[in-house]
């Protein structure tokens, strides 16, 4: 998905970072009651996140053009 990022527009990479906070979320729940099987998702997912807000922070600074 790392590709994928850089070609997404400001508005998909919002939509994009809310679904993976609301996964992480449900991920760390399930964490806690046991029933996550692959607790490296909650690191993969944690790290996903980070990478999207690099890239969103970049457009915000000027340092990336959006693509249309």
């Amino acid at each position: 998905m790392k590709a994928n990022l850089k070609e997404m527009t400001v508005d998909e990479l919002n939509e994009y970072r809310e679904k993976l906070i609301k996964d992480y979320r449900v991920f760390r729940f399930n964490k806690l009651m046991g029933q996550l099987e692959n607790t490296l998702k909650i690191r993969e997912t944690r790290r996903e996140i980070a990478r999207v807000n690099t890239i969103l922070r970049e457009y915000e600074l000027g340092m990336r053009k959006e693509n249309k």
